[in-house]
């Protein structure tokens, strides 16, 4: 056990807390530590599963039915890759999405991790140009499928167009959303080809009754993309009881 995970018992369990008041009840049991400390213990509280996030920049005691806001559980070659490109772009809107972060929904694992980088559409060839000047191999540019297929290897990077009126998050701007996610591996056709599409309606409902998704914002998106009607089937299809 944590030196933080007493602090659990103070909390509410129908109240929610930023991070700052977990900051300040953690420093109240442990007035000698530094600051850092006790921001890495607000993470350990997630990590452990005492807390959970509901939303930006606010937390709940992990009890009863709420379920927490997705983060996904990106490889250190995908974070390597955002990184270098907030830095060389700071301004520019994208996103990081890679084929493994699907494991977490699937039957049948992917093994041959591939990252894809969506970013604005003025921008999009920029950021393909600098990937391929700092070094990264099998980059690819808006490939078509049967380039894709021809070029592939093991870590390639796609660089695409980000599609107007994503969902992003609003805590982390380069990170995916669970709901442009459940939107783009059914209507990308690179990206639906990387899993068994049998598996999407179970992918569907796993990732709806473990995590929060905002179906409005799902499917205003999907409407987007043209693919709203058919999305709006598997989510009817998902008992309303799991939910």
């Amino acid at each position: 056990m944590q030196w933080f995970d007493n602090a659990v018992k103070n909390l509410n369990p129908v109240t929610k807390y930023t991070r700052q008041q977990l900051i300040s009840m953690l420093r109240e049991d442990a007035p000698m530590l530094n600051e850092g400390s006790y921001q890495w213990a607000v993470g350990g509280l997630v990590k452990s599963g005492n807390i959970i996030r509901t939303g930006f920049d606010e937390y709940m005691l992990a009890e009863g039915n709420v379920r927490p806001e997705y983060e996904p559980n990106y490889t250190d070659f995908a974070s390597g890759i955002s990184g270098k490109v907030a830095e060389r772009f700071p301004q520019i809107r994208f996103t990081i999405f890679e084929t493994v972060l699907l494991n977490e929904f699937l039957n049948h694992l992917i093994a041959q991790n591939t990252v894809f980088v969506q970013a604005e559409k003025d921008i999009s060839i920029f950021v393909f140009r600098f990937l391929q000047e700092s070094g990264f191999a099998n980059v690819m540019y808006k490939p078509s499928q049967k380039d894709y297929d021809l070029y592939w290897a093991a870590n390639s990077i796609v660089v695409t167009d980000m599609i107007s009126e994503a969902p992003l998050s609003s805590h982390d701007l380069h990170a995916m959303t669970l709901e442009k996610m459940l939107v783009d591996i059914y209507c990308d056709k690179l990206i639906r080809n990387t899993y068994s599409k049998a598996e999407y309606p179970m992918v569907m409902e796993q990732a709806m009754t473990s995590y929060k998704v905002e179906k409005p914002k799902l499917l205003r998106y999907a409407r987007r993309r043209n693919k709203e009607k058919e999305l709006q089937v598997f989510i009817s299809a998902i008992s309303k009881e799991s939910i």
